[in-house]
């Protein structure tokens, strides 16, 4: 945002500076902000309340294999049962 506010105060030949450059620069910062807040947010919960965000996913995906063994079993014993 800035270099667009920079080259145009340096380039003399523009007439009105920074009037319709900031329109160019939504479609950028419609990405670039996002990323930076949730990197932000990666950050300050690692360190500020020590948030692991990696163990979280590792023990979800602990509950979900257990959860897709018993369903295995209450199958096996369903299909057992009406044998």
């Amino acid at each position: 945002m800035y270099v667009f506010q920079t080259f145009s105060a340096i380039n003399d030949n523009i007439q009105y500076t920074d009037e319709f450059e900031i329109f160019l620069l939504i479609p950028i910062m419609m990405i670039v902000i996002p990323m930076v807040y949730l990197i932000r947010i990666k950050l300050f919960d690692r360190f500020v309340y020590g948030i692991d965000l990696r163990k979280i996913d590792e023990e979800l995906e602990k509950y979900d294999a257990l959860e897709q063994e018993l369903e295995r079993e209450v199958q096996f014993y369903d299909y057992k049962k009406n044998t």
